[in-house]
């Protein structure tokens, strides 16, 4: 781990969205994305989650390489100190980078999503990553409905349409 100080407007990802792409062995997608980066919590939360979700190995291999961990600067830690009440632990870090360097939010989380509009930070979810890539060349429509099935029916994923093509 070396010290990593976030780019202008960053691309910050939170737990779920690592996990996700994980899950399909699809983690460079994610350090693709220009600016991508996580927060030392979110690796934590990666760490705890290995014994159980052994797929995890995959994100938290990708970090530092592939996806940087920004280091908190206390502005950083200030922010999330105040945001802390609202959201988990890994999404209150997140947020505050995002927040403090004009960045987005990578998130699936309900109430981290609900709170970053609020207050003014752009969010992307797990499928605004698979329109991206898809609008991007990276992957076909086919692909992404397939991971989108494979998160719903294998590890719980909500979302209110079960097609890539609903989004549009």
């Amino acid at each position: 781990m070396t010290d990593w100080t976030p780019p202008p407007e960053p691309t910050v990802l939170d737990t779920a969205v690592l996990s996700n792409f994980a899950y399909c062995n699809q983690i460079q997608l994610l350090g693709d994305i220009a600016g991508s980066c996580t927060v030392p919590v979110v690796r934590h939360e990666l760490q705890n989650g290995v014994e159980n979700h052994p797929y995890l190995t995959e994100a938290l291999d990708s970090l530092d390489d592939g996806i940087p961990v920004a280091t908190i600067s206390e502005t950083v830690a200030n922010r999330q100190s105040i945001v802390s009440t609202h959201l988990d632990p890994g999404e209150a870090q997140a947020f505050a980078l995002a927040d403090v360097h004009n960045g987005q939010l990578l998130t699936d989380d309900g109430d981290a999503r609900r709170f970053s509009k609020e207050q003014g930070v752009r969010v992307i979810g797990s499928v605004g990553v698979l329109l991206g890539a898809i609008d991007a060349g990276s992957i076909t429509e086919a692909t992404a409905d397939e991971w989108l099935s494979q998160w719903i029916d294998e590890i719980g994923y909500y979302v209110p349409y079960k097609s890539i093509s609903e989004y549009r």
